[in-house]
């Protein structure tokens, strides 16, 4: 019986380069816009976290999660 590695797979691996790569444009499109509820809604759309969003905004992780932006379906 072959014991299960921790390591992740190739196929791991380039699935979680590919779901990083998508989330890029996202990240440009944000630049010209002005509200910060606005590139909220855009970058949680796409996939960020809080904790991913906070430092592209310039607010906490806890600032993120209270803005209307992050609570708008």
């Amino acid at each position: 019986m072959a014991k299960k590695s921790k390591e992740k797979t190739e196929k791991d691996l380039l699935q979680e380069i590919s779901n990083k790569l998508d989330k890029i444009p996202a990240a440009l499109a944000i630049q010209n816009i002005e509200e910060k509820n606005d590139k909220i809604i855009i970058l949680k759309k796409a996939g960020f976290t809080s904790a991913e969003i906070a430092p592209l905004i310039g607010l906490t992780e806890s600032g993120v999660r209270d803005t209307k932006g992050w609570k708008k379906e």
